[in-house]
């Protein structure tokens, strides 16, 4: 009894060695995403679909995914289940930390393709979102809402007469949106919206094979009712913060 308590707090410690030093990897990788990637999330293209920086972050979990399933696939579902809370709670902490410089200004199509990716990665990954991921990231989506909206304020305070609202497929509407236009956080949502429509299920199809392996025991997936359920809860946060004056509230972290 002695031995087997003693090889099963060894396993753990593997387990918590092994889930620590992973964690790191995915975290600079979600730093390379987000920051380093290329994009400026201010001025950013209208969206053409996943960029290859979130092919190449999806990577870094199919690679563990990989590990893990060759030799301990018993915890496949425990560990890809805490890296993936981790990503998603890198990804607030970042948005939060960066938030007065990299990531100080958030235009519509930079919103856009934010939000197009997150709901990437959710669909993809969803067999082994948690709970708890799922809240952080309807904290995060509601965060990049918030600083988009007052970024694009911003820019129409400095740049009068910009007053369209942004629609799907209008290059010169892309234009404005550069140069600052008023809209409203449904405005944004339901940009985005029209992505995911168009573009989610094709993009899903294009990058099979390199998300392969998360397939297995993951259902058909539609996109708008994924969308849905995912991006409405942002609007509603949002619009609560404005009225209550306060922003809005990440979920605390574990370490």
């Amino acid at each position: 009894q002695d031995l087997t308590m003693s090889f099963s707090g060894l396993g753990e410690k593997v387990l918590e060695h092994y889930t620590f030093a992973k964690a790191n990897l995915i975290r600079t990788a979600a730093t390379n995403y987000l920051l380093d990637s290329g994009i400026q999330w201010g001025s950013a293209p209208q969206v053409k679909g996943i960029r290859d920086a979130a092919v190449e972050l999806l990577h870094t979990l199919v690679a563990v995914h990989a590990e893990v399933f060759a030799g301990a696939k018993p915890l496949l579902e425990k560990i890809l289940g805490v890296l993936i809370e981790g990503l998603i709670d890198t990804f607030l902490s970042l948005v939060e930390e960066h938030r007065s410089d990299d990531l100080r200004s958030i235009d519509a199509n930079g919103f856009c393709q934010l939000m197009f990716e997150l709901e990437y990665f959710e669909t993809v990954l969803s067999s082994y979102f948690t709970s708890d991921a799922t809240a952080s990231l309807k904290s995060l989506q509601g965060t990049v809402l918030e600083i988009a909206i007052e970024s694009i304020s911003e820019a129409v305070e400095t740049t009068p007469g910009h007053n369209r609202r942004p629609t799907r497929g209008s290059e010169d509407t892309v234009s404005d949106d550069k140069q600052g236009s008023s809209v409203s956080a449904d405005d944004l949502l339901a940009l985005t919206k029209q992505y995911s429509s168009e573009l989610l299920q094709s993009e899903l199809e294009r990058t099979r094979v390199n998300a392969a392996c998360f397939a297995e025991s993951r259902p058909p997936l539609l996109p708008k009712a994924a969308y849905r359920g995912s991006m409405d809860s942002p609007s509603r946060n949002y619009r609560g913060s404005q009225s209550s004056g306060s922003p809005i509230q990440a979920r605390p972290r574990r370490r």
